[in-house]
């Protein structure tokens, strides 16, 4: 359901203080250090207690052995918070008081949704935990027609996960080897559908492209770097905005990686699956090509053996990963050609709810948001920007600044999670819509002239437009 606004003038003035709950900590001065207990119990504070429906004072840390802190004091009570303020400053007793902040819990902003995939009921997988999916997807599910492009060996499209997820396969049928199915897995497995497991894209689809490649006789999948290029040039011919990898090498010169990320395509990498791997060094740190490597259950690194080295931007899951593999079935498997379609999903859910974002913007987001790893410490300069945090990767994408500008004429300005507005005027004889799916914050100075409209509105279905 949309909630809209409608704004003709505007007028900022000061909040005003309503009767409502309130916590005020106050601090005795030193020389009432000696009388908190007579305070308490003051016939002044206890009449005082009485009119804002409050217990009175208590200790903020009663068992707390620095005597600096047997001065702080807890006030709780219900009614206008200014004039108890007023009331406690003229009692002469108290240092300091202050009005306590609200604080939020660093979860979801939303009710976590239900995830039925039988596979994962019935053997629980740390992964989608661990970076955070759910709370991504209580903000979005992501769009079908955001393609992740995965260049990989072979696709069973037949596969109950992936039969409604796959919407194009092409390149040359070769040795069928399984490793294209359980990359798929991981990025766009269909997911809340009741059986099997989740794939961190949700509602994104998997644009497959066969590699040519042979099987050695220790069942790896061998091509050649012509041959991976061909499939990553044909994603990109066919317009997809991300592009997943997961070989040891792409084939690309630099030149040909930076016009792919230039033109609007991801490029995300896996590093290896040795710690001496120094896979994609020479287009690495172009702007949009994102290598990634891999942390285990507990968050480390160390563990899983895979490389770690200047050129990973990003760790995601890489071992004991839930996917699907051939003849219908699943596995947790190991490799960081797990972790980069995490990555690459994870990116798939940002260009849904802000298809404005260029693949340099993305990777930036990935890693601005990206969370400590446990043993990171160990490995100082090595792992890139720290663990993937799929929901604040979301959050951030979604997020949308308006600052010392003005807006004219009759337009709209979207933002798939919050739209914050700061030093703004919007023109004479205007019409302004701003919408956002969870807040629009107005803040600092904010002018608009008779005659002019400003409309907003919280939309759930809400996304970042580009003007």
């Amino acid at each position: 359901m949309k909630t809209k606004l409608i704004i003709s003038i505007i007028i900022l003035t000061n909040a005003m203080a309503l009767a409502q709950d309130f916590s005020l900590q106050v601090k005795l001065s030193q020389e009432n250090a000696t009388k908190a207990q007579s305070i308490t119990k003051n016939h002044e504070m206890v009449a005082l207690a009485k009119r804002y429906k409050s217990e009175g004072l208590s200790p903020s840390y009663p068992n707390f052995k620095n005597p600096e802190l047997a001065l702080y004091f807890d006030f709780r009570g219900k009614g206008n918070v200014n004039n108890a303020i007023k009331e406690l400053t003229e009692m002469k007793f108290f240092q300091e008081i202050v009005e306590e902040e609200l604080f939020y819990t660093l979860s979801c902003d939303s009710p976590l949704p239900p995830v039925n995939d039988a596979w994962l009921v019935q053997n629980p997988n740390y992964a989608l935990e661990l970076i955070n999916a759910r709370c991504a997807w209580s903000i979005i599910k992501g769009d079908p027609s955001i393609l992740i492009g995965v260049a990989d060996t072979e696709f069973e499209i037949t596969h109950q996960d992936l039969a409604n997820q796959i919407v194009s396969i092409n390149g040359p049928v070769s040795a069928g080897h399984r490793h294209g199915t359980q990359v798929a897995g991981v990025a766009g497995a269909q997911t809340n559908n009741g059986i099997g497991i989740a794939g961190i894209g949700y509602n994104s689809k998997i644009a497959a492209q066969r590699v040519q490649h042979t099987i050695n006789e220790e069942g790896r999948a061998r091509a050649f770097s012509a041959d991976i290029r061909a499939a990553i040039n044909a994603l990109y011919g066919s317009g997809v905005p991300i592009i997943n990898v997961s070989w040891s090498g792409t084939g690309l010169e630099f030149e040909a990686a930076e016009e792919i990320t230039q033109n609007g395509t991801l490029l995300v990498l896996s590093a290896g699956n040795r710690p001496s791997d120094r896979n994609h060094g020479a287009i690495a740190n172009i702007p949009g090509v994102v290598v990634v490597s891999s942390v285990n259950f507990a968050n480390q690194h160390g563990p899983t053996g895979h490389a770690h080295n200047e050129w990973v931007d990003i760790c995601a899951p890489g071992t004991n990963v839930a996917t699907t593999t051939v003849n219908n079935d699943y596995l947790n498997g190991g490799g960081t050609s797990y972790a980069a379609p995490y990555v690459a999903g994870t990116a798939a859910l940002m260009l849904s709810i802000n298809p404005c974002l260029t693949p340099s913007a993305i990777e930036n987001m990935l890693k601005q948001s990206a969370a400590p790893i446990a043993d990171g410490h160990l490995f100082h300069g090595l792992l890139g920007a720290g663990r993937l945090n799929a929901y604040e990767a979301v959050k951030a994408a979604g997020t949308r600044s308006l600052s010392y500008t003005t807006l004219s004429g009759n337009q709209s300005y979207g933002a798939g999670y919050a739209l914050n507005v700061a030093y703004t005027n919007i023109d004479s004889n205007s019409n302004i819509t701003l919408t956002a799916r969870n807040e629009v914050n107005i803040s600092m100075s904010f002018n608009m002239p008779l005659g002019s409209t400003l409309e907003i509105t919280i939309d759930p279905d809400a996304v970042n437009t580009c003007n």
